[in-house]
């Protein structure tokens, strides 16, 4: 307590100094750099001392699906499991947990939270549209601290900007593409009087890779009107979404019977009448004042109306890992989720000591009500049965965070705090043990980043925050009436620490850096008892780099711009005690290595050669069942793969654009996913071309 006493008395300085009108400079990405690595504060909110990616959608061959690999091929570390159908992101980082559902790291789009409930269910049923999206930012380093909870840092999709007096421009696109992929995305931007808008919508469907059930749609809209008053910046935003996703099942990786075996007929599917279905609604109204020339206050109010059903047919006879499901009878889940959310940000530039630091602060008012509803059909596709199960879910949280810049000539220090005050309760009123639960935590959360800029363009970087893993709504009451909760269950807690040296030049961008990450209090399911299965190491290195090749020599020069990258994530993860001691903690690969080519000539043509290069790792905690390398295969192994595409856009004049694609160059057969009941086949060979019109 006495630490957290001395950074409220740091934090105070701000109000004794003698302010001053002059703004801190903020390290923006170099013109033609598909990579970013660090901004000193952007908005409200401080990233001095933080390891922070960004990556330019804009610089790349524009993106017609949620195609993950070629978002994230700038960002060291960032695991993605696919899944051939885009149903979800599936994302986590540095072996901190099961990317299923992006479940251990926080997304956010535009600085809010798409989760369904981001404290007692941070699943991730809807994500934001790749291709209607501007930059593709990740914070390290417990959520960023500044953002919330999720040991595995902040995702954050960043939308086109508006400003004032913008130039209208529309576009209409249309893809077509592989197992009868069909996109289109469509948009209007422009300005009226003090008003600046943004209307953009995206659609994709298609049959997926399976002959039976892996089908798709998914809707996304997005309304935006900034209004431009003096002082002030005005913003209403709207985001809809609508889904409807098959769900395949997996496959086994040795024969039985009524197994589904990959490899053997991989457009076989497992579960013939597995749905899910989401639909997403959310406005969001905020201010942006700017005090005076030194001090910004933000302010945002947001509500949600969230819906996820799903339909999935009971197993019968058949194993439960790969087998083909054959039961006349199946399990419909609805689940609802509304919120209504407040968020108060504030920043101040301020002069003590003869130097300029940076003051900021924030609040986070959170709500989430939550009906479950279960029921059981008579049907292997039933949309409808009788209910068995009905549970009644809340969540209700204060979030405070504070942060300081100091600068002591080229050496800048920021230590931050953050207080999580998280109240849930949840009520069973039919099925189970009609069992209720009413929890509230608070949790203090500290952080510290250091950076010590050598020149104008590089700096040594250093970051150690706090992070935790809240307590779910399963944690406190499972779904299982033959499930139990350990009576001495604490919420998981990380420790992350960084060091690294960085920097940007007009040939060249680097980022490399040494971490260590502290594992406490994971929670797992031990038989039928959910509780505190141990702790771990997680500690390795990440190196990432680009090239402008046409700065570097200057013969390419009249050729256009080519720029190569490559990134490495060197991790050794490893349980130290518990009953896992010992073992690999689940998508924690030794090696992720990515690498490309990215050519464009002015605005005619630009061209991206991108490869992925995975080191084997499990699906797992507990590293599977089976021996690797016997005939008695590890079922939850990944083996290793590469994985390289190829795309590109042709302007083919002011007006029209060709885009077309080659994802799977090469036709690997590989899989990223296991999940319960079997493999995932990650996509063949498949291609796409469309047209872009613009007026």
């Amino acid at each position: 307590m006495k630490f957290i006493g001395i950074i409220l008395f740091i934090f105070s300085l701000p109000s004794f100094a003698q302010m001053t009108l002059d703004s801190i400079q903020v390290v923006e990405e170099k013109e033609g750099s598909f990579s970013g690595y660090w901004e000193e504060n952007k908005g409200t909110q401080i990233f001095s001392g933080k390891k922070n990616t960004i990556t330019d959608l804009k610089e790349i061959p524009k993106l017609q699906t949620n195609n993950y690999r070629q978002a994230t091929s700038q960002t060291p570390g960032l695991l993605i499991s696919e899944i051939p159908n885009e149903s979800l992101a599936a994302i986590t980082y540095r072996g901190l947990g099961d990317p299923h559902e992006s479940y251990n790291v926080l997304l956010l789009q535009d600085g809010l939270p798409v989760a369904s409930d981001m404290y007692g269910y941070p699943a991730h049923y809807f994500s934001p549209a790749l291709p209607m999206m501007d930059k593709f930012q990740f914070i390290r380093g417990g959520a960023g601290l500044i953002y919330g909870p999720q040991p595995g840092g902040v995702v954050n999709y960043i939308s086109s900007p508006l400003y004032k007096n913008q130039t209208k421009s529309s576009k209409l696109s249309l893809t077509g593409g592989s197992y009868n992929l069909l996109a289109t995305n469509n948009s209007l931007y422009g300005s009226k009087g003090d008003h600046s808008y943004g209307i953009e919508y995206y659609r994709r469907q298609g049959d997926g890779p399976q002959t039976v059930n892996s089908d798709f749609f998914a809707d996304y809209v997005q309304i935006r009107d900034h209004i431009f008053k003096n002082k002030n910046t005005f913003k209403i935003a709207f985001n809809g979404y609508n889904s409807d996703h098959g769900e395949t099942g997996g496959f086994a990786k040795t024969a039985g019977l009524n197994v589904n075996v990959f490899g053997d007929n991989l457009g076989r599917a497992s579960k013939r009448h597995d749905r899910l279905k989401v639909h997403r609604a959310q406005l969001s109204l905020a201010v942006e004042h700017r005090l005076d020339e030194a001090q910004t206050l933000e302010a945002t109010i947001w509500g949600n109306a969230y819906n996820r059903y799903s339909k999935r047919q009971d197993k019968g006879t058949a194993p439960t890992f790969g087998g083909i499901y054959n039961a006349s009878t199946n399990v419909i889940a609805d689940q609802r989720y509304f919120g209504y959310n407040g968020q108060i940000r504030y920043l101040k530039n301020y002069s003590a000591f003869n130097e300029d630091h940076t003051f900021s602060a924030g609040y986070l008012y959170y709500n989430l009500i939550s009906p479950f509803v279960q029921e059981s059909g008579i049907k292997a596709d039933a949309n409808h049965g009788t209910v068995t199960r009905r549970t009644d879910r809340e969540t209700h949280t204060h979030s405070y965070f504070m942060e300081n810049r100091f600068s002591f000539g080229n050496f800048m220090m920021t230590p931050g705090i953050r207080i999580e005050n998280i109240h849930q309760t949840i009520n069973e009123r039919k099925g189970g043990a009609l069992r209720e639960k009413d929890n509230t935590d608070n949790v203090p959360l500290l952080g510290l980043g250091l950076s010590y800029h050598l020149d104008e363009e590089s700096q040594i970087y250093a970051n150690i925050s706090e992070a935790y893993k809240a307590l779910s709504w399963a944690d406190a009451i499972p779904s299982s009436a033959v499930e139990t909760v350990a009576s001495d269950i604490k919420a998981a807690k990380t420790l992350n620490s960084e060091i690294g040296y960085r920097g940007q030049t007009d040939k060249i961008n680097w980022d490399l850096s040494a971490f260590f990450i502290r594992y406490e209090n994971k929670i797992a399911k031990v038989g039928t008892v959910y509780q505190n299965s141990g702790a771990g190491t997680h500690k390795g290195i990440d190196a990432a780099t680009e090239l402008k090749l046409s700065q570097i020599f200057s013969k390419l020069k009249p050729l256009g711009g080519l720029n190569f990258y490559a990134n490495i994530s060197l991790l050794d993860a490893k349980y130290t005690r518990g009953n896992l001691k010992n073992k690999i903690p689940q998508y924690a690969p030794n090696t992720m290595t990515r690498v490309g080519l990215i050519y464009s000539k002015e605005n005619q043509i630009k061209v991206a050669l991108m490869g992925v290069i995975m080191g084997r790792h499990f699906a797992d905690d507990n590293n599977g069942n089976g021996t690797i390398g016997t005939n008695n295969p590890n079922d939850f192994e990944i083996p290793s793969y590469t994985v390289i595409d190829l795309t590109s856009d042709w302007n083919l004049n002011k007006d029209w654009v060709l885009s077309a694609g080659i994802n799977n160059l090469f036709n690997k057969q590989y899989y990223s996913r296991i999940r319960s009941d079997g493999v995932i086949w990650a996509l063949d060979r498949n291609y796409y071309a469309g047209l872009t019109y613009k007026f």
